[in-house]
């Protein structure tokens, strides 16, 4: 089934992520989903202030949809949201991340990633890094201001839940984990490009 184009909405200056926009210059949606994908891909100063993607000119994945969904919510556009997926990390989806995970052994790792979703479609809107589709294997919605805590205490647990269902908790920690998420995430860090728009979801 062929997902809906995402709205592209008209911005008011409702809000402080859309005043910013608009003072650079940003009218539509989709202006500012083309400025966002060619920003480099790195954590801002401050997590819980969105506005600093625009600010700082850097922002994650997550950062970057999150302030979409921020923009939409000022906007009154309810039906753009923001959805915390978890999928594998692999060398078939992001190949830069393959030699780590292969100098420790492990086949995949979970991540989880913030994304828009929209009239049931998962939408990838900042599309670097993923060289294929991911399978996303869970999703929830929320809200935007909750990537700063909350995702990344749902993320420990999920590597939790996951290391005790793949009997690996004997051999590595959440820590153990997590420190090699990093390393993965660093690895991507500025990857080039890809015509990445939708995600298929299980």
């Amino acid at each position: 089934m062929k997902k809906p184009a995402l709205v592209n909405f008209k911005i008011q200056a409702h809000g402080r992520i859309s005043q910013i926009c608009l003072k650079r210059g940003l009218q539509y949606l989709k202006d500012v989903v083309d400025y966002l994908r060619n920003l480099p891909n790195s954590r801002t100063s401050d997590k819980r202030d969105l506005s600093m993607v625009l600010i700082e000119g850097k922002g994650t994945c997550s950062a970057k949809h999150a302030l979409l969904a921020q923009l939409a919510a000022e906007n009154g556009v309810s039906d753009v949201k923001l959805a915390l997926c978890t999928y594998n990390i692999s060398a078939r989806v992001h190949p830069k991340a393959g030699p780590i995970l292969k100098r420790y052994g492990l086949p995949a790792l979970p991540e989880a990633r913030c994304f828009i979703k929209y009239r049931g479609g998962i939408y990838n809107l900042c599309g670097r890094h993923c060289a294929v589709y991911p399978d996303i294997v869970s999703e929830i919605e929320i809200a935007p201001l909750q990537t700063a805590t909350f995702k990344k205490r749902y993320h420990r647990n999920y590597i939790e839940n996951w290391l005790q269902i793949e009997k690996l908790n004997r051999q590595w920690s959440t820590d153990d984990i997590w420190r090699i998420r990093e390393e993965c995430m660093e690895a991507l860090e500025d990857q080039e490009d890809v015509n990445l728009q939708l995600l298929s979801c299980a």
